[in-house]
């Protein structure tokens, strides 16, 4: 929903606090770097599935650092993936190393 403040915003600060430039300049470098593949199903079909990752917080798997701690929405979703693969690794209080615990 569309909320007072975010209309009294010219349209540039939107943008940039939203982080719109640096996520559309990492969608065109993703979509130059697969070409290939993305010639199977097309471009409209890769932005939309790129944004939807980006939407879902899945946008940050197998990323390098530079790119996780780019924008607050990439570290918080960083933050909930970790937590997704840990969660479960000391319940308890108990620490699992090789499997065994502690």
């Amino acid at each position: 929903m569309l909320s007072p403040e975010r209309l009294a915003l010219p349209d540039y600060e939107y943008l940039a606090q939203r982080h719109v430039l640096t996520y559309m300049e990492d969608a065109v470098c993703q979509l130059l770097e697969n070409r290939e593949d993305i010639s199977q199903y097309g471009i409209a079909r890769f932005f939309t599935e790129y944004f939807n990752s980006v939407c879902q917080g899945t946008h940050i798997l197998f990323r390098e650092f530079s790119f996780v701690q780019a924008t607050p929405h990439n570290r918080v979703s960083f933050l909930r993936a970790f937590w997704r693969c840990f969660r479960t690794v000391g319940k308890n209080g108990d620490f699992y190393i090789q499997g065994k615990p502690n």
